[in-house]
């Protein structure tokens, strides 16, 4: 819960000074060469977990953009969408679940970095931290039948992953998340830009695909709830999102 807290009031902070600078007079603002910018996109997830066979399906988001240079920025981001894979060897296993991802990026522009800019407006490599709400169903790929969880009527918030503590039936997992990424941007106009984003999340959870390194039980055969944080010695879960959208630039 404190890391909850901790997130949440970083996130206070982001977004009161944003507010406060899209409220500075146009003569006060800062001579970055580019205002603040909100962005709507959307494209194919793909989930890169235990479950090693891809299978595409869709997210979308939104970002608000606050620049404090010409090269250097922050956005606020926040994603929504499915992740699905499948395994037929060992696991023989398909598992879609949905996701809900909040973040603070901090964007380096490298045409500004290196002095270019011509033609494409920005060039953004970024990377930065935030928090992800994932809940995950695994079924067998041959019957359907429901194999593991993420979460049920029995899930319990943990420390450890052992150690239970509060109600139980909690909905949905939520963990760290360390973003990076590129986005390019093009004009279609003078406060219209069309993006493109590739982003590479790694979770600190290996269950994002309700199933763990080596761990082929059932609900049939076994303990198969995937339930706990999974740490240590378990590799961390991925998610890859490649989007396009629109970007508007407020006070051009």
């Amino acid at each position: 819960m404190k890391k909850q807290l901790y997130f949440i009031n970083f996130l206070l902070v982001f977004a009161l000074s944003s507010g406060l600078l899209l409220a500075q007079p146009a003569s006060k603002k800062k001579d970055t060469d580019q205002p603040a910018s909100f962005c709507l996109r959307g494209g194919p997830a793909l989930l890169i977990g235990d479950l090693s066979e891809l299978r595409s399906s869709w997210m979308g988001g939104a970002n608000l953009i606050i620049p404090f240079s010409k090269v250097v920025s922050a956005d606020l981001a926040f994603d929504i969408g499915k992740l699905k894979a499948q395994q037929m060897d060992f696991y023989n296993s398909y598992s879609q679940g949905s996701f809900f991802q909040t973040s603070v990026l901090g964007n380096v522009n490298l045409l500004r970095l290196f002095g270019k800019g011509q033609g494409l407006s920005a060039l953004n490599l970024y990377a930065g931290g935030g928090l992800i709400y994932f809940n995950a169903s695994a079924f067998d790929l041959t019957t359907h039948e429901l194999q593991r969880v993420t979460n049920d009527h029995r899930s319990h918030r943990s420390r450890d992953g052992i150690e239970a503590r509060g109600k139980s039936g909690i909905k949905n997992t939520h963990e760290f998340v360390f973003p990076m990424g590129l986005r390019i941007s093009s004009p279609m106009s003078k406060q219209v830009h069309v993006i493109g984003d590739i982003r590479y999340n790694i979770v600190r959870s290996d269950k994002l695909d309700a199933t763990l390194d080596g761990n082929n039980k059932t609900m049939d055969n076994g303990p198969a709830q995937t339930e706990g944080n999974h740490y240590g010695k378990n590799s961390h879960d991925k998610w890859l999102g490649i989007t396009v959208g629109l970007m508007y630039f407020f006070g051009r």
